[in-house]
């Protein structure tokens, strides 16, 4: 039983009910809820690990989970803080800005544009399979 509030240090509480099988306590002066034991929170460490690496190994987030038993957001953001822990964001290399002239008579007539002739910006890039390329249309 415990002597005082943890927050407030206020002497008189009451009993409030159990959490799984512990007692559970309800300060009468800021009725601040707390036990007296530490409960665990949280997956273990190798958990989260091996969400990791299903991922990176090529599973889903979803198949993840399932194998996991666990929730597709808790995989989400097991992969993306290991992600902030051990990989820096890579710095666009080259950028490259092209009008497509394409039909240009033709689009050039309308008083619509549909895409062809508007300006976008490239970015390049290589992997490991071969060139890639994004094209973002500018407003």
């Amino acid at each position: 039983m415990p002597k005082c509030c943890p927050k407030c240090d206020h002497p008189h509480f009451v009993k409030n009910g159990f959490v799984g099988e512990t007692q559970r306590f309800k300060c009468k002066s800021c009725h601040y809820q707390f036990t007296t034991e530490q409960l665990e929170r949280g997956k273990p460490l190798w958990m989260k690990l091996e969400a990791v690496l299903l991922y990176l190994g090529g599973l889903s987030l979803n198949a993840t989970a399932k194998h996991l038993d666990v929730s597709v957001q808790s995989v989400l953001n097991w992969v993306r803080d290991f992600a902030k822990a051990n990989y820096e964001k890579p710095e666009p290399e080259k950028v490259v800005v092209v009008e497509l002239d394409e039909f240009w008579h033709f689009v050039g007539s309308k008083k619509n544009e549909f895409g062809s002739g508007k300006h976008m910006t490239v970015i390049m890039g290589d992997s490991l399979t071969g060139n890639w390329g994004i094209v973002i249309v500018r407003p």
